[in-house]
């Protein structure tokens, strides 16, 4: 597991929260979950899926991300927004692929995770008690064969916003 905080430049970080956190411009998607039937309320922007850009704002994200992250290829890309909660809680361990999919298929693939707020809701995972906490501008890499979860938020940011990278 490796975490970068102050991954970009303030100007650079500004550039992101303009023109994709806080553009009112792209298109939110509301899921009624966030991994499974939690009935988390989410939004979800899709930015990559199935060897193709599937957003205009895919060459932006790609320009900031695809060097600092060493990318040979995505697999997908996609920014999730939940909101501040009442109480604390885990929202479903998971890998960033099908659960039908073979883990050996994924075994190079790193998945990538760029908070955009501060909030209280770190990403946890199953099989340790690493825990990362939500800080704006941080990154956290990990092995995509790892089960983790987001956590929903009490304090810090009204929305917690983060992009959620899969890439080989």
């Amino acid at each position: 597991m490796i975490i970068k905080d102050k991954l970009l430049t303030e100007q650079n970080l500004s550039t992101i929260k303009e023109h994709i956190i806080y553009n009112r411009e792209i298109p939110w998607y509301w899921n009624d979950h966030k991994v499974t039937d939690d009935k988390t309320n989410t939004l979800v922007h899709l930015v990559y899926k199935d060897m193709k850009p599937v957003s205009d704002i895919f060459l932006r994200v790609h320009n900031y991300f695809n060097t600092l992250l060493d990318v040979c290829t995505w697999y997908r890309v996609k920014i999730n927004c939940t909101w501040k909660e009442h109480e604390s809680r885990t929202f479903g361990f998971h890998r960033d692929y099908g659960s039908f999919e073979d883990p050996e298929k994924f075994k190079a693939m790193k998945t990538a995770v760029y908070y955009c707020t501060t909030t209280n809701g770190p990403t946890v995972f199953q099989d340790s008690d690493d825990k990362v906490d939500c800080v704006e501008n941080r990154l956290l890499i990990f092995d995509s064969r790892r089960y983790h979860s987001g956590v929903s938020h009490t304090e810090g940011n009204d929305r917690r916003i983060i992009i959620n990278f899969n890439y080989f």
